[in-house]
């Protein structure tokens, strides 16, 4: 028996978005995400109280209130970004564990919910700052190379994403995404950005019509990082008997696979509950 993975519903897709520092700028984007009926992940140093651009002049500059933050990003994520925003190689290594605890001991307190995801300051890290994550209880962090591609990173603590919003071919990716068929194996569109950066660049428009276009979409789930990375490890743990027939879930979360005769073929969609044995011969 083959079975290739799928996201939550039966879906081959996901859609998710990755904007960084808890500016005002971001109500905007979470009202736009909210009317497309999308979420994402805002990564936030906590230890920085105002945001500016040395040479520009951008409204609203002002970095999120604690009260804010804990208000306007329900339904979303909150993720780490270091607590001040440092070149992280940069740095002493015995300050990572502040930049990376505090920032996440300061979002906790905020949350209310454990931090466990991350965008790297400037998208700077290295093999041994990811060991240091791990040991630090962060399970994945988003650099900033653009890969334009839809694949899922074969180590989460290195996700690069698909594009910037300002990327030159994003309506280009966005229609190759959206009639993609009988794909083999998941795949996610990975936007990321700076939403001070719309004002600077004067191009909101780029966002609503990149969401517009994407929204409500049958065969893409709309998630966060962390919910992509959570289902990700879900799917990593089922267990299957030694004929395929039997599939045991011992995740908390709800699996998705396909039943398939081809690896290029789709074939009849199956939920594995949490918990559960499901027999599919």
């Amino acid at each position: 028996m083959i079975y290739k993975n799928l996201f939550p519903g039966g879906k081959p897709k996901a859609l998710t978005f990755s904007y960084d520092d808890a500016t005002a700028q971001d109500l905007r984007l979470l009202g736009i995400l909210k009317r497309y009926g999308m979420t994402g992940t805002f990564n936030i140093n906590s230890g920085r109280v105002y945001h500016t651009l040395p040479g520009k002049k951008v409204s609203k500059n002002r970095v999120l209130s604690p009260e804010e933050i804990r208000t306007v990003y329900q339904g979303f994520e909150v993720a780490i970004h270091g607590y001040s925003h440092p070149f992280l190689q940069q740095i002493p290594k015995d300050m990572i564990p502040f930049e990376i605890a505090g920032d996440r001991h300061e979002l906790e307190k905020i949350v209310g919910y454990p931090v466990r995801g991350m965008a790297y300051p400037f998208g700077a890290y290295s093999d041994s700052l990811i060991e240091q994550l791990r040991q630090l209880g962060i399970v994945y962090a988003r650099a900033c190379h653009s890969t334009e591609d839809f694949n899922l990173p074969k180590e989460f603590l290195a996700w690069q994403p698909t594009c910037h919003h300002n990327c030159k071919r994003l309506d280009e990716l966005a229609d190759k995404f959206i009639n993609m068929n009988n794909i083999n194996g998941l795949k996610v569109f990975y936007v990321w950005g700076h939403t001070y950066e719309f004002d600077t660049d004067n191009n909101w428009n780029v966002i609503e019509k990149f969401c517009e276009k994407m929204a409500f979409k049958d065969d893409i789930w709309y998630a966060t990082n962390i919910e992509i990375y959570d289902y990700v490890q879900a799917l990593d743990r089922l267990v299957t008997s030694c004929d395929g027939n039997l599939l045991y879930n011992p995740s908390a979360v709800d699996v998705w696979v396909s039943k398939d005769q081809s690896l290029w073929e789709p074939g009849e969609k199956i939920c594995v509950p949490a918990g559960k044995v499901v027999n599919c011969g």
